[in-house]
């Protein structure tokens, strides 16, 4: 069986390597499917035959070998639909039958996620809160929300219930 392993997500997208006999995957240059992936070691992961079973194995990376979402603990065989996860890199096991179905298996990067902008939760002080607020420093004011500011507003009142309760517990231990 002629296997094709393609790199189907991660900066390599595309690239694509023939399986005839071993075949190695890493950063190095030198390797059957070189991986431009920081998260991938030099020398990352082995594919070979080893009668007429195609085996996986980790060269003892730094961040693992996957197969399908499993981390390998030793030699693995792997067949076509297979998905292996090295470094940020997507790689598929691609049969002769799968590439004439499909020419290629990359997978469409996703747009940016983003947040439409909205207005910060924090509350301008009205008039009778900026005669209050005069010591206040502005430039931090304005970086507290308004859950923050009314917290900090019966934070004395707290303090002050405390410490009353403190003091009455105090006073009735010493009456008994």
């Amino acid at each position: 069986m002629e296997l094709t392993l393609e790199v189907v997500e991660g900066p390599d997208a595309g690239k694509t390597a023939r399986l005839a006999g071993t075949l190695e995957i890493g950063r190095d240059p030198a390797a059957g499917l070189a991986l431009h992936d920081d998260q991938a070691s030099r020398r990352h992961a082995r594919v070979s035959v080893q009668s007429g079973n195609v085996v996986l194995e980790d060269l003892e990376s730094s961040n693992g070998t996957f197969v399908n979402n499993n981390e390998l603990t030793g030699p693995t065989r792997i067949a076509a639909g297979d998905e292996l996860l090295i470094g940020v890199s997507v790689i598929q096991v691609r049969s002769a039958e799968q590439i004439a179905i499909q020419a290629s298996a990359v997978r469409a990067i996703p747009p940016a996620l983003a947040v439409a902008e909205r207005r910060p939760t924090f509350t301008e002080p009205t008039e009778k809160k900026k005669a209050a607020q005069a010591t206040v420093v502005p430039e931090l004011d304005k970086l507290r929300d308004a859950r923050t500011k009314a917290q900090a507003q019966l934070a004395p009142f707290a303090l002050l219930i405390l410490v009353v309760l403190v003091v009455a517990i105090y006073l009735g231990t010493q009456s008994a």
